[in-house]
């Protein structure tokens, strides 16, 4: 978050009294008591406008409370990731014909399979056998592979002018920008290799201001099948 610097209320200066100069001669009874007189009167407004002066210092003293420079962002509350695990076997089976000058590819079939899953399957296999007949053998290939579907929700800030959410990744193997959605929305969905869940991932969104504040939320569940 970065603080907008204000300027500091400016300190009120306490009344200072007029220097006067000594009287030169006989003052006179009067004058005397002119000069008595205008000392009482002179102590008196230095004493007036001292507590003036302090009552004004103490209201702008209360001012800095009100700047803009400790604020903050309120950010996206109810972080969550919903995860989804699919795995999709794919199965591929070449048939090979031996002739006296090499082998020569005579068949081909292939078909593939969905299933959900409870963690990440991967797997790459293959398998040789000899047949159907005595000069042909046959190469069964069978690959695993599972996906993440995964969809980001949230509760919008109720701060104003936001201007759109970013979304950081925290992994073991470090932070990586997940990309970013306009001020209206309250859910981010993608597809990933379910590679992603042994990073141990977890999900931030930080709430991005028009005056350039930023309010970061609290991490997500941990993203896996």
């Amino acid at each position: 978050m970065t603080a907008i610097p204000m300027p500091a209320p400016g300190a009120a200066h306490p009344l200072r009294p007029v220097a006067t100069r000594p009287a030169t001669g006989f003052l006179g009874r009067w004058s005397v008591r002119l000069l008595v007189a205008t000392a009482v009167t002179a102590s008196a407004v230095l004493v007036a406008g001292t507590t003036a002066a302090s009552a004004a210092f103490s209201d702008s003293a209360a001012l800095p409370a009100m700047t803009v420079g400790t604020g903050a962002v309120a950010p996206a509350t109810n972080v969550r990731v919903d995860v989804s695990c699919v795995t999709t076997t794919t199965v591929v089976q070449l048939t090979y014909t031996v002739y006296g000058w090499g082998a020569q590819l005579t068949g081909y079939s292939a078909w593939s399979s969905t299933a959900s899953a409870k963690s990440n399957v991967e797997s790459d296999v293959t398998v040789r056998e000899d047949g159907p007949r005595g000069n042909q053998y046959t190469t069964t290939r069978t690959t695993k592979d599972t996906e993440l579907y995964a969809s980001l929700k949230w509760t919008r800030s109720v701060s104003p002018r936001v201007t759109g959410y970013r979304m950081t990744a925290h992994t073991v193997a470090g932070d990586f920008d997940m990309g970013g959605t306009g001020p209206n929305a309250t859910e981010m969905t993608a597809r990933y290799d379910a590679d992603v869940v042994d990073l141990g991932a977890t999900l931030t969104i930080d709430t991005v201001t028009d005056y350039g504040w930023i309010g970061t939320s609290k991490a997500s569940n941990t993203v896996k099948c």
